[in-house]
Order: structure tokens, then C-alpha cells, then sequence
């Protein structure tokens, strides 16, 4: 068995990010699944992020956390009834993702009218590729 792990940690500030389905691409990180080690073929590719935000506004807050990989989305999740002003939201899922270099986007949206949601940071999001 073999892994290889990846992450990126930014320091947020206090940015807001937007009603709408576009939402807001907060973070990247890559992997490298080599094709040269037995077993690669049998990948998972453990995917975590943890994003601290803040609300201002009244009521039950919504947020959606997408993961993409290649252009296309292999995870959302949808976090609600956030009735904190200040939380940090964690996501983890698994990806069977192809060999080579595997770029993961972490994007956020917020789907509360009336309200306005920032990342105000911790943010870290890592990628640790296993197989075997």
C-alpha cells in the first residue's frame, strides 16, 4: 500500500461568497496517482476539507459545498439549519479517481436570500491518494 497526500491551507480573511449556482471556487489541490506502482489501479483518493464561515443575517442558513474533479462535479452536500453566526463546516468524501494527476476544485454557495455568508477562514482542503 502506498499513499500520497496533498493540502492546502489558506488564510481566508473575510470573503463573501455568492447566492447563486455558480457559487464560489475557494480552493484547489492536486494528487499524482502513479501509474508505475502495483496496485494504482485499485486507487481511492480521500478527500477532506474543513472552511470556516460566518453568516450575517436571520433564520435557517443553507449552505452547498461541490467538489469537482476534470471539469466535472463528484460531490455536493448540502449543510442546513445553521442558526450560528460562526461555524467551521467540514466535508470528507472518497473518490476512485483515474491515473496521472487528479486536480480537485472545492466551490461554496450560499442559498439563503437575505443573508450574506463569508469564509472567514480556517481553510484547508487535501487530497491523500491510497492504494493496494
Amino acid at each position: 500500500m502506498y499513499y500520497i497526500h496533498a493540502q492546502e491551507f489558506k488564510k481566508a480573511g473575510n470573503r463573501p461568497f455568492p447566492i447563486s449556482p455558480a457559487g464560489l471556487g475557494i480552493a484547489t489541490t492536486s494528487v499524482f496517482i502513479d501509474p508505475a506502482i502495483s496496485g494504482a489501479v485499485n486507487n481511492r483518493v480521500e478527500l477532506k476539507a474543513s472552511i470556516g464561515l460566518r453568516f450575517v443575517g436571520v433564520g435557517n442558513i443553507r449552505v452547498l459545498v461541490r467538489i469537482w474533479r476534470a471539469g466535472k462535479e463528484i460531490y455536493y452536500g448540502l449543510e442546513s439549519n445553521v442558526f450560528d453566526n460562526n461555524i467551521i463546516l467540514n466535508v470528507e468524501t472518497v473518490d476512485v479517481a483515474p491515473l496521472g494527476v487528479q486536480n480537485y476544485q472545492l466551490i461554496i454557495e450560499n442559498q439563503t436570500p437575505a443573508t450574506t455568508a463569508f469564509v472567514a477562514g480556517p481553510l484547508v482542503f487535501s487530497a491523500t491518494a491510497y492504494s493496494g
